[in-house]
């Protein structure tokens, strides 16, 4: 089978690949947040954003050339907006009270609303909340995972407009390869040559390199078909250039062939049904910095993330069950097409 009948199957692993990633940023994150002693596994938190973002490029890809313009844009936004905004008001209103509680200040009304207001754009400008991390090893940030949803977002937008136009469209398997060579050499350029030092061009160019490759795979994905020892050698390419630090150079096909030839690997149907990995990004780092709040950076980096994953769980279930899944039933107001049963994807 083509990787495209595979992942066009609910029988795939490609949303347990995702919650795999999702536990690899609350791994990455554990020791900063925390105040750990070591080197830790923090590097695991940027591969995983990194895989998010060529998942995401795929999928995006294939929902642009079945959907206009305007409802695929309808379509992206209710999928990350209402979560988003829902872990906004939640840590603004249950959190940042109960860290200010533990941290013996006054909780400051004004300044959770303005993290409400000021973030409700996507992008984060307002990190804390005043008073509601006192103590705390990474005092600066209630979430410090948000900041990728920005980037998510304008990539949604920008190759919605590309694949707008019919030859981009025609001629997918050559555009979508073209622009992800573009935009990885421009990141080389930018972090060699042109010794660029801006973190919002740098991450910017970092994260649609991989979104890019994940789309571009998209575009040959009725002709590849899937072998170990395809997944096999991109995993081992990817290791080596994660060891001698240029990953996130030149790291993004390999990658992009070895998440989703493993994504695509037959499974159950309950690992496409019900998506978690949103919920347990959007949640997981405040949940690790209450946690830390109430002593239990004491216990150790383990204890830390056995307990994140158990609390940030249920949450990610609730955030699925009552406002993502109801949200995307919202798709019909501007696609009648879509059917009752939303897709996680």
């Amino acid at each position: 089978m083509t990787l495209k009948e595979r992942l066009s199957s609910r029988h795939n692993l490609l949303n347990a690949v995702r919650i795999v990633f999702a536990a690899m940023v609350i791994l990455g994150h554990a020791w900063p947040l925390t105040g750990a002693s070591g080197h830790g596994l923090e590097f695991l938190s940027d591969v995983a954003v990194n895989g998010f973002f060529l998942v995401s490029g795929y999928l995006i890809a294939e929902s642009r050339t079945r959907t206009q313009f305007v409802p695929y844009l309808w379509r992206r936004l209710l999928r990350i907006y209402p979560g988003f905004l829902v872990s906004l008001l939640v840590v603004a209103a249950v959190f940042a009270p109960l860290g200010a509680r533990l941290g013996g200040q006054a909780f400051d009304l004004r300044s959770a609303a303005g993290f409400v207001v000021s973030n409700s754009a996507l992008r984060i400008t307002q990190w804390e909340i005043d008073g509601s991390l006192a103590g705390a090893p990474v005092d600066g940030a209630w979430n410090g995972s948000l900041w990728t949803l920005f980037y998510e977002a304008v990539a949604y937008l920008a190759l919605g407009a590309v694949l707008s136009l019919s030859v981009a469209v025609r001629r997918a398997r050559w555009v979508l390869p073209a622009l992800a060579l573009a935009v990885i050499g421009l990141r080389v350029l930018a972090e060699g040559p042109l010794e660029v030092t801006t973190t919002l061009y740098l991450n910017g160019l970092r994260l649609a390199g991989y979104f890019l490759a994940g789309a571009a795979v998209w575009a040959w994905s009725d002709r590849w078909r899937p072998r170990p020892w395809h997944v096999a050698a991109a995993v081992v390419a990817y290791l080596v250039l994660t060891n001698e630090g240029w990953a996130d150079l030149f790291g993004q096909f390999p990658l992009a062939v070895a998440v989703l030839g493993i994504g695509s690997l037959p499974s159950r149907n309950w690992t496409t049904r019900t998506d978690l990995s949103y919920g347990v990004y959007i949640y997981a780092y405040p949940v690790q910095q209450l946690l830390v709040m109430l002593g239990t950076a004491a216990w150790g980096v383990t204890t830390n993330i056995v307990l994140t994953v158990v609390l940030v769980l249920p949450l990610a279930l609730l955030s699925w069950t009552l406002v993502e899944k109801p949200a995307l039933r919202a798709k019909r107001l501007l696609d009648p097409r879509v059917p009752v049963s939303p897709s996680p994807q």
